[in-house]
């Protein structure tokens, strides 16, 4: 037991003394967590875009990098020019595409037809949907007041932008049979083309951009089961088309 005793005071005497303080390791540690954080730092000033801001961090990087600035410069006047940000002509397209349609929807708003129209923006396009009741009387192709109201505020957009536009017309599946419209096929090619005429004699929207279309019944939204579905099936619809290109 005494020797075990004098053996455990001779191995703690041989034993160096520990130093205070922390390791060295550690004083690198924090130098390296000191500078990624300067960094990313550096990378959200130039998310920013802040040209004052990035200028300052890029001191202060070389500040921890130990470099010596004699003339840091004056950032008190800052540039209100915006940063310009380059897009491909397909983003710019889609973001155009956007904004009318943004355009549309609001004269959907102010008008409060949301009853009666409906908007759709994809990457695509847009696709304007108006209600065959709110367009025309039934079995005729003549445009209603209010429609022609509705389509003069359309018209306005149409003309801001370069996209082609198909006009389709569609119809339920109850079979028309008169001497004008012999069936929905015609009736609904007739719609079509009287929304066409409109817009061209009227507002001089380019013919080159526009096509009318009739679909008849072959391409319902909802089955025609009930009067409410087939008054839903009963419409017109304006399809713009981003990738599409206008005719010279």
């Amino acid at each position: 037991m005494a020797e075990e005793q004098v053996q455990q005071e001779c191995q703690e005497a041989d034993c160096p003394p520990c130093e205070e303080g922390a390791p060295a390791w550690m004083a690198t540690f924090a130098d390296l967590a000191t500078l990624l954080m300067t960094f990313f730092v550096l990378l959200l000033s130039f998310a920013n875009m802040d040209v004052v801001k990035f200028r300052e961090m890029a001191g202060s990087v070389k500040d921890a990098f130990g470099t010596q600035v004699e003339n840091p410069g004056s950032f008190e006047n800052r540039s209100d020019t915006p940063v310009s940000i380059q897009l491909s002509e397909e983003e710019d397209r889609t973001i155009d595409m956007m904004e009318m349609g943004e355009k549309i929807r609001k004269t959907v708003e102010e008008q409060n037809l949301e009853d009666k129209t409906e908007v759709k923006i994809d990457d695509e396009g847009v696709i304007l949907t108006v209600n065959g009741t709110f367009s025309f009387d039934g079995g005729s192709a003549k445009l209603k007041p209010d429609f022609e109201k509705f389509l003069g505020d359309i018209a306005k957009i149409i003309k801001e932008h370069d996209y082609p536009l198909a006009i389709e017309g569609h119809t339920d599946n109850i079979p028309i049979k008169s001497p004008i419209y012999p069936s929905n096929w015609e009736l609904s090619s007739a719609r079509a083309t009287a929304v066409l005429r409109y817009l061209i004699s009227h507002y001089d929207i380019p013919a080159n951009r526009l096509m009318a279309v009739g679909y008849a019944d072959t391409r319902p939204l909802v089955p025609n089961t009930t009067p409410e579905n087939r008054a839903k099936n009963r419409r017109v619809e304006f399809h713009f088309k981003k990738d599409a290109k206008s005719r010279e």
